[in-house]
C-alpha cells in the first residue's frame, strides 16, 4: 500500500510559491527553497550548520556507527551516498575512517554540494539527479568503483520504475554491498494510522465522513516521496536483481536493508 508523501517542512509560502501542480520538488526547486530559506544563517558557515543539524539528526549516529563497522569489517574503500542532502553525516564517516576511504557524497540540490565542498573538502561532493542521472557516468566521471553504496533515508522519493533502475544500475557497475537506510518505511502501526485515524492528512475515516485532507493554510504540503510496507520493498530490491541480505533496524531507522 504505497502512499504519497507530503511535506511542510519548509516556508508555507515558499512551497507554494515553488509547487509545481502537486509535482515533487525538481533540483532547482530545491535548491531555491533551501538557499532562500536557510542560506544566510543556517549555511552561513560550517560551525552553524553542525549545529543546526547535529541536534535535530542526533538518532543518525546510530545508523553511522553501524555503517562504520560495515566498512571496516569488510575492507570497503570507495563509499557512495546517495541523496546526502547537507552532507554531515559523510563528513563524520570520513573522519571516521582511514584516511585513504573515500567517501562520495551526491545530491541533486546544486546549493547543498556548493556549501558541501566549501565545508567539507575531505569528502567528494558531486550533484546526481536520482530522475535524470546515470550513475555508470558518475563513476566513469569520478574513475572510481564504488565498492559500498548507502541511501540515508533518500531512496523513499522514487517511483517504482526510479527505484529499481537505480538499485539495479549500481549492481551492474559492481557496488558490492547497498544499504538502504529507508525513511519511506511503513510499520503495521503507521498502516493503522494511515488508513483508519482521523488524524492521518488523507485516511479512510476522513474520506467516509466527507472531510477534506488537513491542511495548512488551506495547503497540504510539497509532494516529496513514497511510503512503503515491508513486502513492496522486498518486491522492489527483487526486481532490481538484488539479493536480502539482512533486515535490521537502527536508532532513526526503523527498517534497514543489506543488498548485495
Amino acid at each position: 500500500m504505497k502512499r504519497k508523501i507530503y511535506t511542510l517542512s519548509h516556508n508555507v509560502g515558499l512551497l507554494k510559491e515553488i509547487d509545481n501542480n502537486g509535482g515533487q520538488f525538481s533540483a532547482e526547486e530545491h535548491a531555491y527553497a533551501i538557499e532562500k530559506e536557510f542560506g544566510e544563517t543556517v549555511f552561513k558557515t560550517r560551525e552553524n550548520l553542525l549545529r543546526n543539524y547535529l541536534p535535530d539528526n542526533i538518532l543518525k549516529l546510530g545508523a553511522l556507527g553501524f555503517l562504520i563497522d560495515s566498512i571496516k569489517k569488510n575492507g570497503y574503500k570507495n563509499i557512495l551516498s546517495l541523496g546526502a542532502g547537507q552532507c554531515v553525516l559523510e563528513y563524520l564517516l570520513k573522519m571516521s575512517l582511514p584516511k585513504e576511504t573515500k567517501v562520495i557524497a551526491c545530491d541533486f540540490d546544486a546549493f547543498f554540494i556548493e556549501k558541501a565542498k566549501e565545508f567539507f573538502p575531505e569528502i567528494i561532493a558531486e550533484r546526481f539527479d536520482f530522475f535524470k542521472d546515470e550513475i555508470s557516468s558518475l563513476s566513469s566521471k569520478l574513475n572510481l568503483e564504488f565498492d559500498q553504496a548507502v541511501f540515508f533515508g533518500s531512496a523513499y522519493v522514487m517511483d517504482d520504475t526510479e527505484f529499481i533502475k537505480l538499485f539495479s544500475d549500481l549492481k551492474n557497475i559492481g557496488v558490492k554491498q547497498i544499504l538502504d537506510f529507508h525513511a519511506g518505511y511503513m510499520d503495521w502501526r503507521a498502516v493503522i494510522h494511515n488508513y483508519f485515524s482521523p488524524l492521518a492528512s488523507n485516511s479512510i475515516v476522513r474520506k467516509i465522513f466527507h472531510k477534506p485532507p488537513i491542511t495548512v493554510e488551506g495547503y497540504r504540503g510539497k509532494f516529496h516521496g513514497y511510503s512503503r510496507n515491508r513486502s513492496e520493498l522486498i518486491k522492489l530490491y527483487k526486481n532490481s536483481g538484488l539479493e536480502l541480505q539482512g533486515e535490521i533496524s537502527v536508532a532513526g531507522y526503523k527498517y534497514v536493508a543489506l543488498l548485495g
